[in-house]
């Protein structure tokens, strides 16, 4: 199997495409398959990661033009599992040379500047969050609040967000409004507003309502279709759009 990976210096753009062949064994990731090619070929290439384990969403990127975890992306079963997004230039700008019957495309996550090859700049997502106040502020003297299992459920898919930006780069939104807040914090308002324990759950409506947050997003439903956690951020914005 062979790995066709996109090269860039620091803060450009993907300068070149490197294809390097590695030695598949039984159950490798393609985060395995950075190592090997790290390891053993090329010390200078630069990727994410940290669990290992889909838990931290560190190892986000392009995958085949599709966004992905590469930690829990099966090498042997990438080229066999399609997703039908909606697409936009980074879905479907096919580098020269690409033979997708041979080869794994491996490239950064889109609609965000890249650092160094499959490094991108994550300021960008996490300011949206910052900038929502997407907490709750506790108060002096609180004590602990309760809450039912079938209160619980009703958070339970979107407090599963693990922070990837997988969804951020798969929207066509954000690829041509670089304001728009993205489907990942929008989802995190929704999540906060239909918590029963919070006190003023129309602030995170409000924050998820304002020009660059609910009324861009067309429902195009890329981020549904992959989000690795199942978060479904559409069905949050859609929510949020029939207040």
């Amino acid at each position: 199997m062979k790995l066709r990976i996109a090269r860039s210096r620091m803060g450009g753009k993907i300068s070149h495409y490197d294809l390097y062949k590695i030695d598949v064994k039984k159950g490798m990731t393609i985060l395995d398959a950075l190592f090997q090619i790290q390891d053993k070929m090329d010390p200078s290439l630069s990727f994410r990661y940290s669990c290992r384990g889909a838990v931290c969403g560190s190892c986000s990127m392009l995958i085949n033009k599709v966004p992905r975890l590469a930690c829990r992306t099966q090498v042997k079963e990438v080229q066999k599992d399609g997703i039908d997004l909606k697409p936009f230039p980074a879905l479907t700008n096919i580098p020269t040379g690409w033979n997708p019957e041979e080869e794994i495309l491996i490239e950064p996550l889109p609609n965000m500047s890249i650092m160094k090859d499959l490094v991108v700049d994550m300021r960008k997502f996490y300011r949206a969050l910052e900038t929502m106040k997407l907490w709750v502020e506790p108060q002096e003297g609180e004590t602990a609040q309760v809450q039912t299992p079938s209160d619980r459920r009703r958070i339970d898919r979107y407090v599963n967000c693990i922070l990837c930006a997988i969804c951020f780069g798969s929207c066509p939104v954000n690829a041509q409004e670089p304001e728009y807040i993205g489907p990942a914090a929008l989802a995190k308002a929704w999540r906060f507003a239909e918590d029963n324990r919070v006190k003023n759950p129309e602030r995170y409506i409000d924050a998820a309502s304002v020009l660059n947050g609910v009324p861009l997003c067309d429902l195009v439903m890329n981020c549904v279709k992959v989000c690795p956690k199942g978060v479904a951020p559409g069905g949050a914005i859609r929510r949020i759009k029939n207040i």
